[in-house]
């Protein structure tokens, strides 16, 4: 009996750690694979539209007077200001971006040129190493993948966002199923394995009488 306590125990711990993971990171993991491809999946105005909102709710940031796009032909750069200073906006729309040291130092140069104090560089793709360290010294914030999707996620249409969620819910829960069930076996197999352990070491002084 005792052995199969343990073995329950053992599945239980196993059982636990797994749904923890599943669900505490490669869930949020997912959602955000998700929630890039879904932001991907946009018309770029609407792209546009939610960072400007963004930038407006949660940075603090404007609209500059006069530089609002009000054309039908796209804009990757724009201007907001906050009550001291301009910052150039530039949004690199889609998750095939794999941006390095030259756009970075090109966008650092048109801030400038701009009379901005900076630039927030914003893209569903990657920055690489490289392009971060070009970011720092040319004073332009990054804004990618997993930093990208916490910013952008509450401006999502609602249908949109609980796809995404739902979607990544699911992986997690079938996932954290099939631990349970890989648990359950490995608890099986211990406690069958002490039980034929213990009854090989009862049976041995009777072989050897």
């Amino acid at each position: 009996m005792f052995s199969w306590i343990l073995a329950l125990l053992l599945a239980l711990i196993v059982w636990t750690l797994a749904a923890a993971w599943f669900w505490l990171v490669k869930r949020r993991r997912k959602e955000t694979r998700l929630g890039l491809n879904a932001l991907a999946g946009m018309h770029w105005r609407d792209f546009s539209e939610i960072v400007r909102r963004a930038m407006r709710e949660q940075r603090g940031l404007q609209d500059v007077p006069g530089e609002v796009d009000d054309s039908r032909e796209p804009r990757s750069d724009f201007l907001m200001h906050d009550a001291q200073h301009r910052w150039l906006l530039s949004c690199k729309h889609g998750r095939a971006y794999r941006i390095g040291t030259a756009a970075v130092n090109e966008l650092g140069a048109a801030a400038r040129l701009a009379g901005a104090r900076g630039g927030i560089l914003i893209t569903e793709g990657m920055v690489e190493r490289d392009g971060r360290v070009a970011a720092e010294k040319q004073g332009v914030e990054v804004l990618d993948g997993h930093l990208l999707w916490p910013l952008l996620q509450p401006y999502l249409p609602g249908d949109m966002e609980a796809q995404v969620k739902n979607a990544a819910r699911r992986e997690a829960i079938r996932r954290i199923s099939i631990a349970a069930l890989g648990s359950l076996t490995l608890g099986l197999l211990v406690g069958m394995g002490y039980l034929t352990s213990r009854l090989d070491q009862q049976a041995a002084p009777v072989a050897v009488a």
